[in-house]
């Protein structure tokens, strides 16, 4: 649970353990005792967002995205750059006939590890190339908004964004 709860921010960690060794001293300490003393959640790592996108789990995305932007301090737009590459590359991989990691890591430029570009290369077979048509335009749209075309807050918009992009990942393989 604390570990869940900090996520990143690990700065936190001392002084969490000091405080609950003062109050509770050797005891065992139950989930509902340390609970008052965690704070706000901190910031997870954004390949845990796009993992929650691409896994269409729309409510823990909503989350992570919501703890990136509170507990990492993440601006909206450098999360929109995060939202931005993420499906960048699923579509230049959609149609280009890569059937493995390594030719969609050479493909996309990437060194060293292939591991993201094996998670590209499987979220767009999944998407196809319809869904990923449609998240090019949303991330293009919120990210114009984000810049000024409305007056919403930027978490708001982020929010919509990765709703939407994690409900057409749920929604299941598209045909081409």
């Amino acid at each position: 649970m604390l570990v869940e709860q900090l996520g990143e921010d690990l700065s936190r960690l001392a002084g969490i353990l000091t405080v609950l060794e003062a109050t509770f001293g050797n005891e065992e300490i139950s989930p509902e005792d340390l609970e008052p003393y965690l704070g706000n959640a901190g910031a997870v790592p954004p390949w845990e967002l796009t993992d929650a996108i691409d896994g269409g789990r729309v409510a823990e995305a909503v989350e992570k995205l919501q703890r990136m932007l509170a507990g990492g301090d993440r601006h909206p737009l450098q999360v929109m750059v995060t939202l931005q590459t993420h499906v960048e590359r699923m579509l230049r991989l959609d149609g280009s006939g890569v059937r493995d990691d390594k030719q969609a890591a050479a493909l996309l430029g990437m060194k060293g590890s292939t591991f993201p570009a094996k998670k590209a290369l499987t979220q767009s077979k999944k998407l196809g190339t319809a869904k990923l048509s449609r998240c090019i335009k949303l991330v293009a749209a919120t990210d114009v908004d984000l810049r000024g075309r409305t007056d919403q807050p930027g978490e708001l918009l982020l929010e919509t964004l990765v709703a939407r992009l994690a409900a057409l990942s749920a929604s299941g393989k598209n045909r081409r």
